[in-house]
């Protein structure tokens, strides 16, 4: 007989379940997109949007493996725990205005009390709750759900007492609090099934990020006094840390003797994971309330990080501006493009300073362009409604930032170069990944699918996934060079040509994942059927036969060439036909690839279409 109620509840549970996603994305994207100085100032700004939507979607296949456990292996998902995990640190700085010590502290703090709690749950320390049962006549488990309770209380209780009267402190102490109400809920709500995952049943997992978002918009006005936006970050960050500790550390399978062997990741499920959407539906019920509130979204903190929308976008603008009939708003976007255009190619070219009201001086141009400059800029200061004033002042500056462009290009790495570059980079990270990959092959026992369904070597086969990733991520985020541009003389640089900061670096590279995931799948099964496949089967191609092991090998390695060049070839295709030879990350994160030794011209030479490398 079918129960009315439990039906009810599972097509909620399915409708919720697919309707959930998108609509937290379209909150993350209406607060970025239409409110762009305060979601910046709050840690949530475009960049946010990318990372968290897109770049988790092509890092749902990306796992970094941490540790052997017992006969498992305790991994970490990138789209469902990484990159929720930066996007929470990076939000805890703006809680406190940038100060890396104190983001120290809160991580150090959470990750000393973690392993606190881990020793209450782990089977070493049964006797614990054992006993504690005993004394309040529970079971086990009721006493550790209390015990859990009792120890984060404890822990808010003693960092109120250190505050002091520490802004920040004290903003810390809220974020544990507030992160201990969803650690206790989802611990006791979840259960870890032993070969599947953890589980936490509807509604209730939507209990504790929801209560974390209305709690943080309600006390906001006594903790973050004038800078009630900041609610916002601290629910998203409580609510990831609590369903972080509460659900994916604490109830960690590996940890609860699990017969059959495997990769556990935390995060495992992606964009479906508690984890990541847990932050976000904080961070979307934070924001409804605030605005039920009738809070300001003007931003709470000081607008650092964001860039020009650039000469090209500048100049897009003017032109909808004058089709609309805003001339006066379209001449003076024109003059701005036309000045910004000339600023950046003299950064670009390392040009000196020039007087602020010449922006061309100087400049390997003609001297019409320096004039052509200074009768728009005149033209805007003076304002005009006449719309052909307006379309000769917008024609004016496209030909400015053309020749801006033509300048900046020099100093633009040519796509021969960058290719060859990437070929290095591919070749230092796939080189001791091989090697490991035909040692397990070689050493691991038993047939091609007892090898292929070894714990190790799909360890190996996603560890090389991660540690590539990284390896670009980092490289670039130190010192802007990895191996194979410092040997080409290249380095990626952002707006203002410094090496791009770390979430600019992890932006630019999240789109090299399918690539790399190409060939960190790809070439170890060719390796293991090259080097595991019997000698009895051959294959015969006119009429000369082939070890089946060879063709194997052969056909797999073909289909790893083949993807890895289509995807090359968009790459290169959207190079060639952006202005300013960027690929697709390049264009996400704000980044340039540039010639390490500046091509500054001789004084009066023509502009031209600069080198083809």
């Amino acid at each position: 007989m079918i129960d009315p109620g439990q039906l009810a509840n599972d097509v909620a549970a399915n409708v919720v379940t697919l309707a959930l996603p998108g609509a937290l994305w379209a909150v993350l994207f209406l607060v970025a997109w239409e409110h762009g100085p305060f979601a910046e100032s709050i840690g949530f700004g475009r960049a946010t949007f990318w990372l968290l939507l897109p770049g988790a979607l092509l890092a749902s296949l990306t796992i970094l493996p941490i540790a052997p456990i017992a006969n498992d292996w305790l991994a970490v998902s990138f789209a469902g725990g990484l990159f929720p995990f930066f996007v929470a640190a990076l939000a805890y700085r703006k809680l406190v205005a940038g100060d890396s010590r104190h983001l120290a502290v809160f991580v150090a703090t959470i990750a000393v009390f973690a392993v606190l709690l881990l020793m209450l749950v782990l089977p070493v320390a049964d006797p614990i709750g054992g006993r504690l049962a005993g004394i309040l006549g529970t079971s086990t488990s009721v006493a550790l759900d209390l015990a859990i309770f009792l120890a984060t209380a404890a822990l808010v209780l003693v960092l109120w007492g250190l505050s002091g009267r520490s802004a920040s402190a004290r903003r810390l102490v809220v974020v544990v609090a507030l992160l201990a109400g969803v650690l206790v809920v989802t611990f006791v709500a979840s259960a870890a099934l032993p070969g599947v995952g953890i589980s936490e049943t509807f509604p209730i997992y939507l209990v504790p990020p929801i209560g974390a978002g209305f709690f943080a918009v309600v006390i906001a006005p006594r903790v973050f006094r004038g800078q009630e936006g900041l609610a916002l970050p601290a629910a998203y960050i409580a609510a990831t840390f609590g369903v972080l500790i509460g659900a994916d550390v604490l109830r960690q399978p590996p940890l609860y003797g699990v017969s059959a062997a495997g990769v556990y990741a935390i995060g495992g499920a992606g964009i479906l994971d508690l984890v990541y959407l847990s932050g976000l539906l904080a961070f979307g019920t934070a924001y409804a309330a605030h605005r039920a509130m009738g809070r300001s979204l003007a931003p709470p903190t000081a607008v650092t990080s964001a860039a020009g929308p650039g000469p090209t976008a500048r100049l897009a603008k003017a032109f909808r501006d004058g089709v609309f009939g805003r001339i006066d708003d379209s001449l003076k976007g024109s003059a701005l493009a036309g000045r910004e255009a000339a600023e950046r190619a003299r950064l670009l070219l390392d040009a000196p300073p020039a007087p602020e009201d010449r922006p061309w001086q100087g400049l390997p141009v003609p001297g019409w362009v320096v004039s052509d400059e200074a009768n728009l800029a005149a033209a805007a200061r003076a304002g005009t409604s006449d719309g052909r004033e307006g379309y000769r002042g917008w024609a004016t500056a496209r030909w400015l930032v053309q020749i801006g462009r033509d300048l900046s290009v020099r100093r633009f790495a040519s796509i021969g170069h960058r290719a060859i570059a990437f070929g290095i980079d591919l070749a230092v990270v796939l080189a001791p990944a091989t090697a490991i990959w035909v040692a397990l092959v070689l050493r691991l026992p038993g047939t091609i699918v007892d090898v292929a369904s070894s714990d190790a070597f799909n360890v190996a086969a996603y560890g090389f996934i991660a540690v590539s990733f990284l390896y670009f991520v980092l490289a670039e985020t130190l010192g802007g060079r990895t191996v194979g541009k410092a040997l080409l003389g290249l380095s990626v640089r952002d707006r203002k040509l410094r090496p791009p900061e770390f979430l600019g670096a992890l932006l630019r590279n999240v789109s090299l994942l399918p690539l790399l995931t190409v060939i960190g799948l790809g070439v170890p099964v060719a390796l293991l059927f090259l080097l595991k496949s019997g000698t009895g089967l051959s294959i015969s191609l006119a009429g000369v036969p082939i070890p089946g092991g060879v063709f194997a090998f052969v056909s797999v390695l073909a289909f790893v060439l083949g993807g890895v060049g289509i995807l090359g070839t968009f790459g290169i295709l959207v190079i060639s036909v952006t202005g300013e030879r960027q690929r697709l990350g390049d264009v996400i994160a704000g980044t340039w690839v540039v010639r390490t030794a500046t091509a500054t011209p001789p004084a009066g030479a023509t502009p031209g279409a600069g080198p083809s490398g």
